[in-house]
């Protein structure tokens, strides 16, 4: 059961440190001719999506229960 818990907060951070690099990547200013060639919005999206999951798993492993059953 720590573990578990140990695994999800890690997971957790490391996906909040992505979405918030590849947030600030984005709204970086762009002067260069050439387009950009990562997606960096759709990392941050994709960070923000797996966050909110693992908070939701992360509830679930305290105890409380989130779905219908």
């Amino acid at each position: 059961m720590i573990a578990n818990l140990l695994y999800a907060i890690l997971a957790l951070a490391a996906c909040v440190s992505l979405g918030l690099f590849s947030y600030n990547r984005h709204t970086r200013e762009h002067n260069e001719l050439a387009p950009r060639m990562v997606p960096w919005i759709m990392i941050a999206m994709g960070s923000l999506a797996t966050s909110f999951m693992l908070v939701v798993h992360l509830v679930n492993l305290l105890g409380f229960e989130t779905g219908n059953r």
